[in-house]
């Protein structure tokens, strides 16, 4: 059978013209096959395509599984228990706004790149090629899904064969998880499938700390124009890549000023300077403030010191010591959370530094200082 074409009708009585279309039960309201009426032409054409567009091919329509067809018999059972009689259509019809809003019509694809849009002015560079990264890897098994489709199981399962690390597991469900919340917050959808996903416990491997001699040794491999670099990272607790975004200029009042184009996270702060990373930086001389912390090819001269000096290259171990020494001189925990960019309410401090270092090292590698001239 061919596909209906809901042919308009024009009829006539002795005082009026009024249109037709003969519409099969399956889309008619009233749940029976039959003639729909239409004051104007123009009415019933509107109506002919609305048909139309709910019309599919004969197959879709008439090859149905055993269990669709139970799935089918059971919902007009549910309307009838309910008192209510209506065709399986109608209810549909009916229930379109309420599924609609319930994200039942936005597919994954587009809430990642709706989010992604949204959020394009608040995310830093960092932020914006992780998101890019992960997407590309949910898309590969998600595309086409309707996100109103993926349950919490189905999530935790992918998830687990997928990453096979705790951590990596861990960056990928929040990297993605905050697009869920938000198509929740936007009414997309009803309920984010994460909050209902196990929590990742995350296997960390201990804290890498510089011991005071390893210090002494990278400060004495610097030269004159590597060592206010080194001195940050090691007695200030700077984070690699906002070092790279240092002007001499950021480095006054005694402390450093992180600026949102300098941080991380875009989260201005200040570090406060101890005096042992101040007379580092004075044994450099006197700099333009437009001038960067680090000096030309720094990657490739920061690998040479660490080279020369005998120590591992791993990027954290410089902020790690300066944490875990910092704690151990001053156990001044809000003021270091400042310092480091952490939030008040992280427990980051606790569980990886309260015992990385003992009283005697810190006291040993906050009197490393600048050789006297």
């Amino acid at each position: 059978m061919r596909q209906a074409s809901f042919k308009i009708v024009r009829n006539e009585n002795e005082s009026s013209v009024f249109w037709s279309i003969y519409v099969p039960a399956y889309l008619n309201p009233s749940g029976k096959a039959g003639k729909m009426y239409f004051s104007t032409r123009a009415e019933a054409e509107e109506k002919r395509w609305e048909l139309l567009a709910a019309t599919r091919t004969e197959s879709k329509l008439t090859e149905l599984s055993n269990v669709q067809v139970r799935d089918a018999q059971r919902a007009l059972e549910r309307l009838s228990e309910n008192g209510i009689e209506l065709s399986l259509d109608r209810a549909i019809e009916l229930a379109l706004p309420v599924l609609k809003s319930a994200g039942c019509t936005v597919a994954v694809e587009q809430l990642l790149h709706d989010f992604a849009t949204a959020k394009e002015h608040d995310w830093s560079e960092a932020s914006k090629k992780a998101f890019a990264t992960s997407s590309k890897t949910f898309l590969r098994r998600w595309q086409g899904r309707l996100i109103s489709t993926i349950d919490a199981i189905e999530l935790e399962t992918w998830y687990a064969q997928t990453f096979e690390t705790s951590g990596y597991r861990a960056h990928e469900i929040r990297t993605i998880r905050p697009a869920f919340s938000w198509a929740v917050r936007r009414r997309l959808l009803l309920e984010s499938p994460y909050t209902r996903m196990e929590s990742v416990r995350v296997k960390r491997k201990p804290i890498t700390i510089y011991t005071p001699d390893e210090v002494r040794s990278l400060m004495d491999a610097c030269s004159t124009a590597e060592r206010a670099a080194f001195a940050l990272l090691l007695f200030a607790g700077v984070r690699p890549k906002e070092l790279t975004r240092l002007t001499w200029g950021d480095i006054r009042d005694g402390y450093i000023h992180i600026t949102s184009a300098v941080a991380k996270t875009q989260q201005v702060r200040n570090i406060e300077l101890d005096p042992t990373c101040s007379a580092w930086l004075d044994s450099t001389g006197a700099h333009d403030p437009s001038s960067p912390i680090c000096p030309p090819d720094w990657l490739r001269r920061a690998r040479a010191v660490r080279s020369r000096a005998g120590v591992h290259s791993l990027p954290d171990t410089p902020r790690h010591s300066y944490a875990s020494y910092h704690l151990a001189k001053y156990k001044d925990v809000a003021g270091l959370k400042a310092n480091l960019g952490h939030a008040p309410n992280s427990d980051t401090l606790f569980i990886h530094y309260r015992a990385a270092a003992t009283p005697a090292d810190a006291a040993r590698f906050w009197a490393i200082v600048p050789p006297t001239q």
